[in-house]
C-alpha cells in the first residue's frame, strides 16, 4: 500500500547527502580560521564523565545542585560511554540504566518500565518531546548525555506517571574547531555513518556552529525486515554580549522500516505444545511498513545577571508524521503441516505538531546568615494530533499455507485517505517554584510546587471536511504538585536524604452519576544514602522507595456496561497500584583507568485486578558494566564487559489452543556484552562491541510475546580532529 503523502525514497536519500555536504562546506572554512593556531590547542569533541560534583541540569528542579545534593535517584550516561559501547539508539541506552526494564510490543514499539510503571516522560533539553510520531526512536548522535531521574517528577513535568523521566541533552557548539567521523558495520548487514563538526564562525569563537549527521541502513534478525534511518542536526550559537547567549537549531530524523512487525509470535502450536519457532520468525510480509518522520526547530536564550542569577528560555516546535500498514498474525501452527496461522491488517496515517516553551529564573539569595538557591519558572505545551480515516482493511485476511517456509511474498494491501479525520488538541501549562534552603551547615531542604492546568478535546470532520462534533473534552485546573526533600551531610563525602514527590495523570472516565473522575494521583517516597570518593570520581548510592498510583479508573461492576447517557460505561477510582523496593548503584573510576557502572534493583508491585499490563518487568534487575584501560605495551587498548540479569517473570491468562488460559513462565536469564577500543593513533580509534555475546534465546515480552535480540556484533572506526 502507498499512502498519498508517504515519503519517497529519492527524497530520503538526499537528506543525509545534503547534511554531509554541509559538513564538507563548513569544515574547510573553520580549518582555515584555525590555521594560525598551535596544534596543541586542538581539542576533541566533548568528553563527558559522570562525577559527583557535576551540576544536574533541568530535569528535576532546575536548581543548580549536584547529583550528591539531589534527593532522588538518578543515572547519567555520557558521550564517552555512548561511543565506547556503541549505544546507537535510546533502546541501547535504556538497557544500561539502573532499575529500567526494556521490552517490546514489536519492531517499532519499545516499552520502558521503572518502579512498576511505564516511562512516558521523555524530554530534550528539559522540555517534553514524546508524541505518537517521535515514539522514542531517538538516535543518540544528537546528544551529549542522557539523564534518567527515577520516581515521580511532577514539578517539571506536570502530567505523567511515577516511573522515571528521561532527559536527552543536545550537543552544543564549542569555541574551537572540532570534528569527528565514524563508520560502523555489524550483524544483519548493519551499516552506519556518523559525522560531527564544530566550527567557529568568528576568530574568537563568539559565534559558532555545530552540524551532526548520521545515516543507518540495516536488516534484522527478523525475516524481511529492513530499515534506513537518517538523522541530522544543525546548531548556531552566539554570545551577543558577555552575559547573553542565544542558540538556534534544527533537528530532523526519518525512520523508514519495511517488513516491520505488529503483534506477537505464538507460544504454542495447535496441539498445545510450545511451538519453538525460530527467532527470525516474522508474520509480516515484505511490504508492510511503519514510517516515522519528525523535525524540531529549537531556540535557547540564556541571560546572566551578575555571578549568581540566570534567566533561561527554551522553545521547541516539532512536526511529525506516522504512516503504516501493519499486519498482525493469529492462530497456532500445525506442527506437521505449518498451517493454522492467518494474518489480519491495520493501517494508519497521522501527523502532529507540538509547541513547547519553558522560562525560568534561578539564582542565589542570602537569608539568616546563609546562602540559598531559588528558581521560579513556567512552562507551556500544546500538542495537536491529526488522525486521518483510511479506507477499511478490516475485512482483509490471509491464511499462511506453511509458517515454516513462508517467504512473505503476497499481494500488497492498498488503502487511502477518505478525507475524514480527527484532530485531538492537548494543552498543558504550569508555573513552578523551587528552593534549596540551607537550614544548617550539614542540612538542606529542597522544596517546591507546581500549579498546572491541563485540557484536551477531539474534533471530528467527515470526508467533505465538514465539522461533525467534539468528543473527549476534559479539563484539569489548579492541580498542585508538591516536591520536598531533605539532604543531611553526614561527612563531606556521605549524605543521607529523603524525598516525597507527586505527579498527576488526567483520565477521561465518568462514574455512575456521570461525573468525571479526578486525575490519577502518583507519588514517590524515597530515602537513601549517597557517597562520593576519590575527589568525586566515584559515587555510590543506596535507596528504598515506594511508588503509588491512586484513583486509578477501573470498571464499576455495580452498573451494566454502556449504561451512561453517551453509551459509555461507568468507572470508579481505586487505590490499587503500589511498588515498593530498594536499589543500589555505583558509578565512576575505582582505580585510574578502571571504571564501573553497576546497579541492582528489587521492586515488588501490587496492582488492581483490572490494571492490565502488557509488559513483564522483573522483580530483580542487575545492570553491570566495567571498562579498563590497559597499561604498558597495551596502553592503547581498553576493554569492557557488561551483564544484564533479571529474575524470572510470568505471563498470566495466556490463551491456550486447547481451551482456557495458562500462565507462561520465563526463568531468570542474563545477557552478556563485551567491547574493546583500540587507539590506533591520536586521531583514529577502532571499536568492537558485542551484545548478547552468549546468544541467549529469551522472550522480550510475555504478555505481547516476542523474542529478544540474538547476538549482535558491530565494529566501528572513528576519526577525531
Amino acid at each position: 500500500m502507498t499512502l498519498p503523502v508517504r515519503s519517497s525514497l529519492p527524497r530520503r536519500a538526499l537528506l543525509p547527502a545534503a547534511l554531509l555536504s554541509c559538513l564538507a562546506v563548513v569544515a574547510p572554512a573553520a580549518s582555515a580560521a584555525d590555521a594560525g593556531a598551535d596544534a596543541s590547542d586542538a581539542k576533541t569533541l566533548d568528553r563527558v564523565s559522570v562525577r559527583a560534583e557535576q551540576v544536574v541540569p533541568a530535569s528535576t528542579t532546575r536548581l543548580p545542585i549536584t547529583l550528591q545534593e539531589t534527593p532522588q535517584s538518578s543515572t547519567v550516561i555520557g558521550l564517552q560511554r555512548l561511543q565506547d559501547e556503541s549505544l546507537f539508539s535510546i533502546n541501547d541506552v535504556m538497557r544500561n540504566i539502573t532499575g529500567v526494564s526494556v521490552s517490546f510490543y514489536d519492531t517499532q514499539r519499545p516499552l520502558y518500565y521503572a518502579r512498576g510503571f511505564a516511562i512516558t516522560d521523555f524530554q530534550v533539553d528539559g522540555i517534553p518531546s514524546y508524541s505518537g510520531s517521535t515514539n522514542q526512536e531517538y538516535d543518540t548522535a544528537f546528544y551529549d548525555r542522557v539523564e534518567v531521574i527515577r520516581g515521580a517528577n511532577g514539578l517539571m513535568t506536570g502530567a505523567g506517571v511515577p516511573s522515571a523521566t528521561v532527559n536527552l541533552l543536545r550537543k552544543r557548539p564549542g569555541k574551537e574547531f572540532d570534528a569527528s567521523f565514524s563508520v560502523s558495520a555489524g550483524s544483519w548487514d548493519y551499516r552506519r555513518m556518523e559525522a560531527d563538526v564544530t566550527a567557529p564562525l568568528t576568530a574568537d569563537g563568539r559565534f559558532r556552529s555545530r552540524v551532526v549527521a548520521a545515516y543507518t541502513d540495516r536488516d534484522s534478525y527478523y525475516d524481511r525486515y529492513h530499515e534506513d534511518k537518517m538523522a541530522g542536526m544543525a546548531v548556531l550559537e552566539g554570545d551577543l554580549t558577555d552575559t547573553t547567549t542565544v542558540t538556534v537549531g534544527y533537528q530532523t530524523q526519518d525512520n523508514n522500516p519495511v517488513g516491520s512487525t505488529w503483534g506477537t509470535v505464538p507460544f504454542f502450536d495447535s496441539e498445545g505444545n510450545f511451538a519453538h519457532l525460530p527467532r527470525s520468525t516474522s508474520l509480516a510480509p515484505k511490504w508492510s511498513y511503519w514510517q516515522r518522520e519528525t523535525s524540531t526547530a529549537f531556540t535557547n536564550l540564556e541571560q546572566r545577571f551578575g555571578e549568581d542569577w540566570v534567566l533561561k528560555l527554551n522553545t521547541a516546535y516539532t512536526r511529525g508524521n506516522v504512516q503504516n500498514v501493519r499486519i498482525y498474525g493469529s492462530g497456532y501452527p500445525n506442527p506437521t503441516t505449518g498451517a493454522g496461522m492467518y494474518l489480519l491488517a491495520g493501517a494508519g496515517d497521522a501527523e502532529d505538531t507540538r509547541r513547547n516553551a519553558d522560562l525560568f529564573l534561578s539564582g542565589k539569595f542570602s537569608a539568616f546568615g546563609r546562602e540559598h538557591d531559588l528558581v521560579i519558572g513556567g512552562s507551556w505545551n500544546d500538542l495537536e494530533a491529526t488522525t486521518w480515516t483510511l479506507t477499511s482493511v478490516a475485512s482483509w485476511r490471509y491464511d499462511i499455507p506453511n509458517i515454516y517456509n513462508w517467504d512473505g511474498d503476497i499481494p500488497e494491501l492498498t488503502a487511502s485517505r477518505t478525507g475524514a479525520r480527527r484532530i485531538a488538541r492537548t494543552r498543558q501549562s504550569g508555573a513552578y517554584v523551587a528552593t534549596r534552603l540551607r537550614l544548617a551547615d550539614p542540612l538542606s531542604l529542597v522544596a517546591g510546587a507546581r500549579l498546572s492546568r491541563w485540557e484536551t478535546l477531539t474534533r471530528s470532520y467527515n470526508a467533505a471536511s465538514a465539522y461533525t462534533g467534539t468528543s473527549g473534552a476534559y479539563k484539569v485546573t489548579d492541580e498542585v504538585t508538591p516536591y520536598v526533600g531533605l539532604v543531611y551531610d553526614i561527612t563531606p563525602n556521605v549524605s543521607a536524604y529523603a524525598s516525597y514527590t507527586e505527579i498527576f495523570n488526567p483520565q477521561n472516565y465518568k462514574d455512575k452519576d456521570e461525573n468525571l473522575l479526578a486525575p490519577v494521583q502518583g507519588s514517590n517516597l524515597e530515602a537513601g544514602i549517597k557517597t562520593q570518593w576519590f575527589d568525586g570520581r566515584l559515587t555510590a548510592n543506596a535507596a528504598v522507595f515506594e511508588a503509588k498510583q491512586d484513583n486509578y479508573a477501573v470498571r464499576d461492576m455495580s452498573v451494566p456496561d454502556n449504561s451512561l447517557s453517551d453509551g459509555s460505561s461507568a468507572y470508579i477510582g481505586v487505590n490499587g497500584t503500589k511498588a515498593r523496593g530498594w536499589e543500589m548503584d555505583i558509578n565512576g573510576e575505582i582505580l585510574p583507568g578502571w571504571t564501573v557502572n553497576a546497579g541492582f534493583t528489587h521492586v515488588k508491585v501490587t496492582r488492581a485486578a483490572t490494571d492490565l499490563l502488557y509488559a513483564n518487568p522483573a522483580e530483580d534487575l542487575l545492570q553491570l558494566n566495567t571498562q579498563v584501560r590497559l597499561r604498558g605495551a597495551l596502553e592503547r587498548l581498553s576493554v569492557g564487559a557488561g551483564l544484564q540479569w533479571q529474575s524470572k517473570v510470568q505471563g498470566y491468562n495466556v490463551t491456550y489452543p486447547l481451551g482456557g488460559t495458562v500462565t507462561v513462565n520465563q526463568p531468570a536469564y542474563a545477557l552478556v556484552q563485551f567491547n574493546a577500543n583500540y587507539r590506533i593513533s591520536d586521531n583514529w580509534t577502532a571499536t568492537l562491541s558485542v551484545r548478547n555475546a552468549l546468544d541467549k534465546t529469551y522472550w522480550a515480552n510475555l504478555d505481547y510475546n516476542n523474542y529478544g535480540e540474538p547476538r549482535f556484533v558491530a565494529a566501528s572506526l572513528r576519526w577525531k580532529f
